[in-house]
């Protein structure tokens, strides 16, 4: 009898604690943004230009798979937003930069959009604002848990 009574708390121990250590898969995001003066030119070797330079701004975030996730940088006349969302094994991810600009006291925008981009891929996006050309490195990768995406951003 005690043998069945052990068996039993085991398995609805189990029960409780295996979801618990089921790790929730992430997708971490990361963005490096750099300002370039306009004479620099965006070729197939930008990431050997980018090598000299400084980025204005590194955002990284983890989202949950198959959820959009948002980056904004800017103010009250200008802003630029990163919208991220991966399919649901996050095997590939799609990216659409906005840009907004305040002309008249109203809104403007327009919307890049890349898709089906695989895990581990880098793209980038670019815009051209008052003599700058403002280049923006994004890389999305699939980790197996929140552990593991934050320990990707070191």
């Amino acid at each position: 009898m005690k043998l069945h009574y052990y068996k039993a708390v085991a398995f609805i121990t189990l029960g409780f604690l295996s979801p618990m250590c089921v790790a929730e898969q992430v997708f971490a995001i990361k963005a490096t943004i750099y300002k370039l003066e306009n004479n620099i030119t965006i070729d197939s070797q930008i990431d050997e230009t980018l090598k000299n330079l400084q980025p204005i701004h590194q955002p990284q975030l983890l989202a949950s798979l198959n959820k959009s996730a948002l980056i904004e940088i800017g103010g009250d006349e200008q802003l630029t937003a990163l919208e991220i969302k991966t399919n649901e094994e996050g095997s590939y991810y799609n990216a659409s930069m906005k840009l907004k600009e305040k002309v008249d006291s109203q809104w403007e925008s327009i919307t890049s959009f890349m898709p089906n981009i695989p895990n581990g891929q880098t793209v980038y996006f670019s815009r051209t604002f008052t003599g700058s050309v403002w280049l923006i490195k994004l890389t999305g990768k699939r980790y197996e848990s929140i552990e593991l995406g934050q320990a990707s951003f070191n």
